[in-house]
């Protein structure tokens, strides 16, 4: 047999002694060495040739927000890397200078890099935009703040979730505010080509979309039509439309090979950044424990239904006390180890916790980004819990110690499995620390067994569908810091070259 496309010269980190690979009809056909898969090459055979370079499966990015990911690069205003509030302030009035009379909407402000140490207000907005309506997403997502204008479309009441004084929206409440001034279609496709592109030059052929709204599924159903969907992307959709979706028969697997569904997200609780994460113990900061934004019955109710339609439940919970919650309900639920249901960010969680975990066969979606960005002395985690909680938050290593499956994924912030590695390979605290080997495997074979699509992707190997990223260096030899991604292929195609 022929194939379409051979690489050689490169090395291969999770296939120890092959030195090339055969791709054809977008799948892997042979892993090896060179001289074994020359009778491969015909006269239509494309030969590459990647000396110095490294190749590992396409990063899969288990949990992140795509959409949200496409509309900070097209329509938000990107707050991420400002590194102050003055600076914070300074981009938000510029860009109400360019969209006279329109809504500006910022997103990924995050204080605890400012100098000032403190959130926005709803006094800083309204002096940076004083006349037309202004909201700025928190970079975890579970707070927005607004200037005035744009707080009275918040019909909710005072009370924990809406500060009317600070201009703070938490939880469904800021939700809810976004929801209504939802971009239009032509805008969502155009983020999603964006963020396509984008998830390309850093490796990523393959995403979880944790915001499987209605609105984002036809913006991806026209994308996917235009040709400008060029990521696998797996669905997860918002637990409010479960009912919809089991009225529909929709099931984990519905779709096609870049565009399918998986199942439902639920939270539970909040973020640590936002002081809403469910805590035993009160916030160090804070006399608040956080809010539990889902009861152990309903979710339990939930769980069954979502079972009995086949839909797997990732569910939402950052605090000790959510987790706790969680494995209440999925025990009273009855779930089975089979269906691969997943706790999403488990920064918190117990010994006990895991054990249960671990009997339960549910997966631990974690972000290993977050401890780069917030864990370590002097920054939002040790601010938030004080640094006995930091010093045990993210424990990659006691999740694999406990034999619970593992996926890496962003949540978007930001998006980037290279960036994510150091937090997993060298981070502050020895409980976080895994091994590259196994860092790289969350990101790939863990992912994709997470997804229920370990059968096609997250591995080199004969069968697997051919999406591949090329490194500039190897990483078992070369810092994660001094490596870029070079190529990316979807299917054997070439999707990104550097």
């Amino acid at each position: 047999m022929q194939v379409d496309l051979i690489i050689r010269g490169a090395t291969f980190p999770t296939a120890p002694g092959a030195d090339a690979l055969a791709v054809h009809c977008g799948v892997i056909r042979a892993v090896g060495n060179f001289s074994e898969l020359q009778g491969l090459i015909g006269p239509g055979t494309d030969v590459l040739s990647l000396e110095g370079k490294a190749i590992l499966p396409g990063f899969i990015d288990a949990h992140t927000h795509f959409v949200r990911v496409g509309l900070e690069r097209t329509f938000y205003v990107d707050l991420s890397d400002a590194m102050s509030l003055d600076e914070a302030l300074a981009r938000l009035r510029q860009a109400a200078q360019e969209r006279q009379g329109a809504w500006v909407v910022a997103q990924g402000w995050d204080e605890s890099r400012w100098p000032e140490r403190r959130l926005l207000e709803r006094l800083d907005l309204d002096r940076a935009v004083p006349r037309q309506p202004c909201c700025a997403v928190r970079v975890d997502g579970h707070l927005v703040v607004c200037n005035t204008l744009a707080l009275a479309r918040c019909s909710l009441p005072e009370g924990e979730l809406v500060d009317r004084g600070l201009g703070h929206l938490r939880e469904e409440a800021a939700w809810e505010l976004l929801e209504a001034i939802l971009p239009d279609r032509t805008t969502l496709v155009e983020a999603i080509a964006a963020a396509s592109r984008h998830a390309a030059e850093i490796g990523v052929t393959a995403a979880a979309e944790m915001s499987g709204k209605p609105e984002y599924v036809r913006a991806y159903l026209h994308a996917l039509e235009e040709g400008k969907l060029k990521t696998r992307v797996f669905l997860y959709i918002p637990l409010e439309h479960l009912g919809e979706a089991r009225a529909l028969g929709l099931r984990r697997g519905f779709g096609g090979e870049l565009l399918r569904v998986v199942g439902v997200k639920a939270y539970v609780d909040g973020s640590i950044g936002a002081h809403t994460a469910a805590l035993s113990l009160p916030y160090r900061d804070q006399e608040s424990r956080g809010t539990v934004l889902l009861d152990i019955e309903s979710l339990a109710r939930a769980w069954r239904k979502a079972s009995h339609a086949e839909l797997q439940v990732a569910v939402h919970a950052i605090g000790d006390r959510a987790i706790a919650a969680v494995l209440r309900a999925a025990k009273l639920a009855g779930i089975s180890r089979y269906d691969r249901h997943r706790i999403e960010h488990l920064e918190l969680p117990t010994e006990e916790h895991l054990e249960r975990m671990e009997e339960l066969g549910l997966v631990a979606s974690m972000q290993p980004n977050f401890v780069v960005n917030w864990s370590g002395p002097g920054k939002l985690y040790e601010m938030r819990l004080g640094a006995e909680r930091d010093s045990r938050i993210d424990p990659h290593a006691l999740v694999l110690k406990h034999g619970i499956p593992l996926a890496f994924g962003s949540d978007g912030m930001p998006m980037g499995p290279l960036y994510g590695l150091s937090g997993a390979v060298s981070p502050p605290h020895e409980v976080q620390r895994v091994s590259l080997e196994d860092a790289i495997e969350a990101y790939t074979v863990g992912a994709a067994f997470s997804l229920f699509a370990e059968g096609e992707l997250g591995e080199l190997a004969p069968g697997k569908r051919a999406d591949l990223v090329v490194l500039s260096a190897d990483p078992r030899t070369t810092p994660l810091e001094e490596i870029r991604v070079e190529m990316s292929f979807l299917g054997g195609e070439v999707i990104f070259r550097r």
